[in-house]
């Protein structure tokens, strides 16, 4: 993971050759298989033969863009454990033509935003986290008293804050397990369908509390993280990060004049998104992957979702 020294910063200079390397790191992961897809000999004139045709590429292409982001992550994390837009893996790939149609995308870091299963890491609450959370659930106009539920559905035991049975106070039995997406909100006392969609631009879900990413997250999350930050103070250090990399949360807390806490904010990133889309003459699909990369593992897709695009 790349620092770039303030007084070497070229954003377009770098654009253009991350933009080059991730094409070709592309076209490499596409290989045997693409190939192998593109010389199957058309057979007929009839139009869902080609369509077959098409869609059947578009998931050998599909395959191919998960290896291409396992292989930028694989590659980004031997660099260093810090994490942040100045890396290969923040280069959006471009329109890139295949046999018959393109291909772009992206990889996107799943930690810039705050992560509700952190409420209660391994099964205990956190006091920090569950603090966060009711900063950013008041800015979307959200009732606080949704995190406490929400915290007590995910920590390990049955028991409130003030002794009460969760049995006793919300009339049923919560979950006591951490989230598995966005949807199992709904069987959280309180939530509803239009809290969720307010939600879905905030916040994320993964399988493991998270720290978010300081030198990728947004500034109403940051903001959140540091209520008591001059907002000064915070403008000047995103548009420092995005000349120099912060290479600890510390070092971001520092400069907003305020105590970092532990477990809330990191620069490191495990959970990466890839959204591609890939299009033929006569078919298009979305490509949405999510991908783990766990310190000193191996990146792996760990969700796969094609539709229609």
């Amino acid at each position: 993971m790349i620092t770039w020294p303030a007084n070497s910063y070229a954003p377009a200079r770098r654009a253009e050759r991350g933009a080059a390397l991730v094409v070709a790191m592309l076209l490499t992961a596409l290989g045997a298989a693409v190939a192998v897809q593109m010389i199957v000999p058309l057979s007929g004139w009839l139009v869902r033969e080609y369509r077959a045709r098409d869609t059947q590429a578009s998931y050998t292409l599909a395959d191919a863009a998960a290896s291409w982001a396992t292989t930028v992550l694989a590659a980004d994390v031997r660099l260093g454990p810090v994490d942040h837009y100045g890396e290969l893996w923040a280069t959006p790939l471009p329109q890139t033509p295949v046999e018959g149609g393109t291909i772009e995308g992206r990889i996107t870091d799943l930690q810039a935003r705050f992560n509700l299963n952190s409420v209660a890491p391994r099964g205990v609450k956190s006091a920090a986290n569950i603090a966060l959370a009711k900063t950013l659930f008041t800015s979307a106009n959200l009732p606080t008293t949704l995190v406490d539920s929400l915290a007590d559905a995910i920590d390990r035991d049955d028991v409130t804050d003030d002794g009460q049975s969760e049995r006793q106070r919300y009339g049923q039995a919560l979950r006591n397990a951490p989230l598995r997406d966005l949807g199992d909100l709904l069987d959280v006392p309180g939530f509803s369908v239009e809290y969720l969609r307010t939600l879905a631009a905030l916040i994320v879900v993964l399988p493991e509390a998270t720290a978010i990413n300081v030198n990728t997250a947004t500034s109403a999350t940051l903001a959140a993280a540091f209520p008591g930050a001059q907002r000064e103070l915070l403008a000047a250090a995103i548009a420092r990060r995005d000349r120099q990399a912060f290479t600890g949360a510390g070092e971001f807390a520092a400069a907003l004049q305020q105590p970092v806490v532990d477990g809330v904010l990191s620069v490191n990133t495990q959970f990466f998104a890839v959204d591609a889309v890939i299009r033929f003459e006569r078919a298009a699909h979305r490509v949405q992957l999510r991908i783990a990369r766990p310190p000193n593992g191996r990146a792996q897709v760990i969700s796969r979702l094609i539709s229609h695009a």
